[in-house]
């Protein structure tokens, strides 16, 4: 079969072969191509064709999504299946990741750091969301051990900010440290950074 491209809207192109509509192409990834207008191919050609531009399309995605902030493997393999076949999008990360714009490592390490500053969580949710980001435990183990974080800091900053007027009542201080367990803060951590805490005169430190 013959295979041809036409110029279609936004700059695209329109592949047919034997003059039947395939498949719309971006231009730079056709030109990238090692085929020519009106070259003929059999069907096993087409179908290893089509395979290409849809792979080099789901790279295309993977880039621009990249640029807008980094991400973890598996979470931009979720997204690019939403518009690719799992072949494809496998293309596209393991693209990304021999170019070395994927690194699970360094985006864990980063993605905790903020989690910890400015999220304010503790080890166990930082833990948790890097799970579901797909993070292999080895690695999450090695973050979670290399942060820098005092988390007595950060569970007095979420004291201030929340939970202030929850000191001067047993009701308020089981909420308090039901919501700082809901951040990933142990107990013994909450107890440690009460210690350090200084309390309303009229509230009652029983930690």
């Amino acid at each position: 079969m013959i295979i041809k491209t036409e110029i279609s809207k936004g700059g695209r192109l329109a592949l047919y072969a034997d003059g039947e509509y395939i498949m719309s192409i971006d231009a730079d990834i056709w030109y990238s191509l090692d085929y020519t207008n009106g070259c003929e191919i059999d069907n096993d050609e087409l179908d290893a064709l089509k395979d290409l531009v849809n792979a080099r399309l789901a790279y295309s995605q993977a880039l621009r999504f990249l640029t807008l902030r980094s991400h973890s493997e598996k979470e931009l393999y979720n997204k690019l299946l939403k518009k690719h076949s799992h072949i494809s999008a496998r293309y596209a990360i393991e693209k990304c990741r021999e170019l070395g714009f994927l690194d699970d490592a360094d985006f864990a390490s980063c993605y905790a750091k903020e989690l910890a500053e400015r999220k304010k969580y503790g080890a166990t949710r930082i833990r948790q969301e890097l799970n579901l980001k797909g993070i292999d435990r080895e690695i999450i183990d090695d973050v979670i051990n290399s942060l820098e974080v005092d988390y007595s800091v950060s569970i007095i900053d979420v004291i201030q900010k929340k939970y202030s007027n929850c000191l001067n009542d047993e009701k308020g201080k089981r909420r308090m440290i039901a919501g700082l367990m809901r951040l990933g803060f142990s107990y013994s951590d909450i107890k440690s950074a009460l210690s350090d805490y200084e309390l309303p005169e009229d509230s009652e430190n029983e930690y």
